[in-house]
């Protein structure tokens, strides 16, 4: 289900239109790169598909959560919007690892290496991440949107494991894409943020039509 279908966003047309023009075609390309590699296509797209998921999560910090316009000009917090949202929302509940200490690797490891230095660390002070993805059927994939709890199948978001350097973090892409979703969906069930959230719809719509 993409999240302009959420029923959570039901009361909210604003909102709606803003998720189907800005962040439905994001899921659609998450739901193809899931199925890589496959056939001819032998790239599996970890890393594209872990931007656009940390992409999609810290734009859904700043437009949906805490949702303003002072908010989305203002670029000072957004670390802390971040891990916010995902300290709130994400389903931590089933997670092995402590989740402080997930979402700070999701953040300051991870997501920033991957939008601003080519997945490397520059200071060499992070612990080795592993972004872990394999190719999965269309119906895996919709299990994996419709899932209310974290399929069987699927590993922990992050957990640790042995590599040929020692110990290593990793993320498991399918699953991070199951919990935003599940996120997403807990964000919009909380009627305060979601009323926030088409609030700012509103606004940006307004301005895009004055500025006609």
């Amino acid at each position: 289900m993409l999240p302009s279908r959420f029923p959570e966003v039901k009361p909210y047309p604003r909102l709606r239109r803003l998720l189907r023009d800005q962040v439905d075609m994001q899921f659609r390309d998450l739901r193809t790169m899931l199925r890589l590699p496959r056939g001819t296509l032998r790239a599996g797209c970890n890393f594209g598909a872990a931007a656009i998921l940390f992409n999609l999560i810290a734009g859904s910090s700043v437009c949906f959560f805490d949702a303003s316009l002072e908010g989305l000009g203002s670029k000072r917090d957004r670390g802390d919007r971040f891990k916010a949202v995902l300290r709130t929302y994400y389903p931590w509940g089933k997670e092995p690892l402590d989740s402080g200490r997930v979402i700070d690797s999701l953040w300051q490891y991870t997501r920033n290496p991957l939008s601003h230095a080519l997945g490397l660390d520059e200071a060499g002070e992070s612990p080795e991440i592993g972004l872990q993805k394999w190719p999965l059927t269309v119906r895996k994939v919709r299990e994996i949107e419709e899932a209310l709890e974290r399929p069987q199948w699927l590993p922990p978001t992050a957990y640790e494991a042995t590599s040929q350097v020692g110990r290593m973090l990793l993320i498991s892409v399918p699953t991070l894409y199951w919990g935003t979703h599940r996120m997403l969906h807990n964000l919009f069930a909380d009627p305060q943020q979601a009323k926030q959230a088409d609030a700012l719809a509103c606004s940006l719509l307004d301005r895009a039509r004055a500025s006609r």
